[in-house]
């Protein structure tokens, strides 16, 4: 019986957190919050996330922080409208359909549009059934579900398209893609394998059509010699991009001019060959070629690796370049993406179209037989193994006016001067950056078929026509005409419907002589919005984020500044997200070992708490789950503690003057607790806000309770002080930390408050006064606790069992004589240790040396003030009772008072029973 009477405290609570069925349990209570109608609002940005794929740890982060900040945001008293969109469009959709029915074996791939739509609808519907499954289960707010496959919203986008067609902002040009030949259509660059290898290099005489003076003094033809592994890029070559400084000018029947480099690597094919000169790049920038099959091509000097033609429908890093020199960036190739060279087409892949072109430079004497290679960059499937192209194909712009840029930076003054001097500015230089890239070439189409269509019509006779864009019909008028009928009939009327269905009544006389043309909408074409805050990783900022921002400049004139960027997750110096290293499902409710027993689930709150606190220099591993595991059990012990003291008894509310030293000192290291991670959570820096919980519960609060739980069930004179403090940590730590920990938090209260707590000034400024005070108190609190280890463990070595005092010899007049006006009693509580005594230096000489312990020097600079504690550690004679932990003279195991208390206690049980 006695023992059931020590072991305290006593609670139903179970400090252990069962996630795999706690959380599952806790999902209705977590997600429902009370919002005041008459509230300020808070709009929180939310872009739409596209349901390909399996989710993954970096959709969770994104989720997880923005679940925090609405939390945090209702506790601050706002109103929030919780909502989450999906995009159920796009080619990355379209793609991850067709790839899974080439898993399950389907070997089809030829398809019309109708079909096709079927497919990818399906697909999107079963992966957006299988998101909401997960998302709820991440314990994230309840939200309201927009889909951008809704025909309402099909219809906004499309009046949208209207506006800018009347406005002359949309223009046609080729624009680059990775391009399938199976399927005739584009293939997303996460789809892709991109590899080098070595391949034969053909050197390919250029003629120059336009000297300088200089060079015709040597009276024959001259021709620049350059490598290329890929002579079918030639026909669609529009320039020529020459890195080397130095060339050498060789002359035989003819004048070769080629680079240092080349001539070194073949000397021997070059032997009957006599030098003329050394010159530099700069002297024949200026001059043209032709490329052996009768087209122009400038000279230009560009820094880069290796000298080349400059053709950005086939080679991924020409276009940066392209774009930097305004080149045409069409290729030989039809709106289906397919070689075309003089009428025939020839295959690519199986290099034909390389033979025959190798046939025609040769008839035209512009080969050069030396043998040598190249590096090629080749394109893969993942899926398929199917080889790809990069190609050029057609596709619309929206056009913007580069004023709009220059009146938004002369606006917001952001220049690199400004944006060194003021930090908040320094994520708006990059948005500049691409906005001055982007302007006239912001494609907004793309050439697969699932996607909101554009009313596109070709015509087959465009004489008949006055006004065409570039031999399409395409005008505001259609298209609004159009986006009726979507919101009334869906967009799959597009394919289903004749052409003269499609067309307001002016136009129908036309249809017999148009075609349609299958083009949809990027799934950047966004609608604007006008938020209180986004909130995103740094890739979403460049896709979707960057398109809707501009989008509301040119609608609205104006662009949102509140933005905050995450960074973007690595895994072995790759994205996450492109990692199968860790599943959020195994992670969260377990995954089945090899001995077929399902290993034990982190749950969600382990989850979003490592959300929470890693960054992009952190390694992803177990050992850091388990790390916040061990946290979380630790801290939810200390709560079965204080849970235990608060269960059986009533807390009266008590005075902030009538507290003593250590209730006091933890009262006000709890208000500054709650301003600091208050400003953590303002500063949307989650992980400080989630450390500084951490840190409180370990370093105070654990201290506290170990040191006044056992005053607290011995109904101690002063117990009432410690109680109220205990409540109030309980009350207020779990309150400001449930934004994170959901369910731990609900777990542990019975009914959480739904406000942020409410400081009274006047504790919140005698708090701050103490600031310095309770920070050295903090810190010799750590140093004393350090030297009683030390101590006890040099005691156990000699196996002698000894109680310790703590004496602080103090000098009068000093800062840190203020010890004088504590109570030892309170001080031994406060170290959480036996018995402490206060001393002067002169008090102190009358112990005799030889019975000292121990003895240490605290001495620093603090705060501009100079402590020097000293401190000895000395042999008692009375004893520490077990249960109440007081220094008495021994009697029994167990102290006086306690045993006066047990046989109460144990009277009141014998009744019961």
């Amino acid at each position: 019986m006695t023992s059931k009477l020590l072991m305290i405290p006593k609670t139903k609570f179970n400090p252990r957190f069962h996630p795999t069925s706690r959380e599952i349990e806790l999902l209705s209570q977590v997600i429902k919050f009370e919002q005041n109608v008459d509230s300020k609002s808070f709009t929180l940005h939310e872009s739409p996330l596209s349901v390909h794929g399996k989710l993954h740890f970096g959709h969770f982060y994104n989720k997880a922080h923005k679940d925090i900040l609405k939390r945090y945001k209702l506790l601050r008293g706002y109103k929030i409208t919780p909502s989450m969109q999906f995009e159920l469009f796009g080619p990355q959709v379209e793609h991850a359909a067709f790839q899974q029915l080439i898993q399950m074996g389907t070997t089809q791939m030829e398809y019309n549009e109708i079909a096709i739509r079927q497919i990818c609808s399906k697909y999107a519907e079963e992966q957006l059934k299988s998101y909401l499954e997960q998302i709820q289960r991440w314990g994230i707010l309840e939200q309201e579900i927009s889909l951008t496959i809704d025909p309402r919203y099909q219809k906004q986008v499309l009046y949208q398209l209207a506006h800018f067609l009347e406005q002359n902002q949309i223009i046609r040009e080729q624009k680059i893609v990775i391009w399938s030949k199976s399927r005739f259509s584009e293939v997303p660059l996460d789809s892709v394998i991109i590899s080098q290898r070595d391949v034969p290099a053909h050197a390919i005489k250029f003629k120059f059509t336009r000297l300088s003076p200089s060079f015709k003094k040597l009276k024959c033809s001259f021709y620049l010699v350059l490598e290329l592994p890929s002579p079918w890029k030639i026909p669609s070559a529009k320039a020529i991009k020459l890195v080397e400084q130095e060339w050498l000018v060789m002359k035989n029947k003819e004048a070769l001019i080629m680079s240092k480099q080349f001539f070194n690597t073949h000397k021997e094919e070059f032997s009957m060959y006599q030098f003329v000169g050394t010159i530099v790049t700069s002297d024949f920038v200026n001059l043209t070629v032709d490329n052996g099959l009768n087209e122009f091509v400038d000279l230009r000097m560009i820094e880069g690796e290796e000298n080349n033609i400059i053709c950005p429908a086939h080679q991924m890093d020409d276009i940066p370049i392209a774009k930097r020199y305004k080149l045409d960036r069409t290729g030989m190739v039809n709106e289906n993406g397919q070689l075309v060279y003089e009428d025939e087409e020839f295959d690519i892949l199986n290099n034909e179209a390389n033979q025959q072109i190798l046939k025609e430079l040769r008839e035209r004497n512009r080969i050069l037989d030396v043998v040598s290679s190249a590096q090629e960059v080749f394109y893969h499937h993942k899926i398929t193994g199917e080889q790809l192209l990069l190609r050029s194909v057609p596709g619309w712009f929206l056009h913007f006016d580069e004023k709009l840029i220059d009146e938004y930076k002369e606006k917001y003054n952001l220049n690199e001067i400004n944006t060194k001097q003021n930090n908040k500015d320094e994520i708006y230089t990059p948005y500049i950056e691409l906005m001055e890239a982007l302007c006239g070439q912001w494609c907004i189409t793309e050439h697969n078929v699932w996607g909101i269509p554009i009313p596109l019509f070709k015509a087959t006779t465009p004489k008949k026509f006055q006004k065409l864009k570039n031999g399409y019909l395409l005008n505001a008028d259609i298209v609004k005409y159009f986006a009726d009928l979507v919101e009334k009939n869906g967009s799959d009327i597009y394919w289903k419907w004749n052409i003269v269905d499609l067309l307001p009544d002016e136009y129908k006389p036309y249809a017999q002589d148009l075609e349609k043309h299958t083009c949809v909408l990027n799934r950047n074409f966004i609608l604007p919005q006008q938020c209180d805050l986004i909130y995103e990783g740094i890739d979403q900022n460049e896709a979707f984020l960057f398109s809707s921002q501009m989008m509301m400049m040119l609608f609205q004139k104006k662009f949102n500044r509140k933005i905050h960027t995450h960074t973007v997750l690595q895994f072995n110096k790759d994205k996450i997200s492109k990692t199968n290293c860790f599943t959020l499902e195994n992670i969260i409710e377990g995954q089945i070992k090899a001995n077929e027993q399902k290993q034990y689930g982190c749950g969600v709150d382990v989850l979003r708490a490592l959300a929470t606190s890693i960054n992009e220099h952190d390694e992803f591993s177990q050992f850091m789950l388990d790390k916040k595991k061990e946290q979380i059990n630790y801290i939810r012990k200390i709560y079965w503690q204080i849970i235990g003291c608060l269960e059986n008894a009533s807390v009266t509310p008590v005075d902030f003057k009538d507290l003593h030293f250590f209730d006091s000192y933890i009262y006000q290291q709890l208000i500054l607790f709650v301003a600091n991670i208050t400003k953590a959570y303002e500063d949307y820096n989650f992980g400080l806000a989630y450390q500084l919980y951490i840190d409180f519960m370990q370093n105070y609060v654990s201290i506290y309770v170990s040191s006044t739980r056992n005053k607290i069930i011995a109904f101690h004179s002063e117990y009432q002080n410690s109680l109220y403090i205990y409540y109030k940590i309980y009350d207020i730590t779990l309150n400001v930390i449930q934004p994170i920990l959901c369910f731990n938090a609900r777990d542990i209260h019975t009914k959480l408050p739904t406000s942020w707590p409410k400081i009274p000034v006047s504790h919140y400024q005698e708090a701050q006064q103490n600031i310095v005070t309770l920070s050295l108190l903090h810190k010799l609190q750590k140093e004393i606790n350090t030297q009683i280890d030390e101590v006890q463990e040099r005691i156990k070595q000699k196996s002698i069992s000894k109680k310790l005092e703590i004496v602080f010899i103090l000098e009068p007049n000093t800062f840190e004589f203020k010890l004088i006006d504590i109570d030892p009693d309170e001080l031994a509580l406060f170290f959480d240790c036996g018995k402490i005594t206060i001393e002067t230096d002169f008090l102190n000489k009358k112990r005799p040396n030889h019975i000292c312990m121990s003895s240490f020097f605290v001495k620093e600079q603090f705060y501009h003030q100079k402590i020097n504690y000293h401190v000895k550690f000395y042999e008692i004679n009375d004893s520490q009772c077990p249960r109440c932990l007081e220094h008495k003279p021994i009697v029994t195991q167990i102290c006086q008072d306690c045993t006066d208390y047990i046989q109460i206690e144990e009277e009141k049980l014998k009744q019961i029973n």
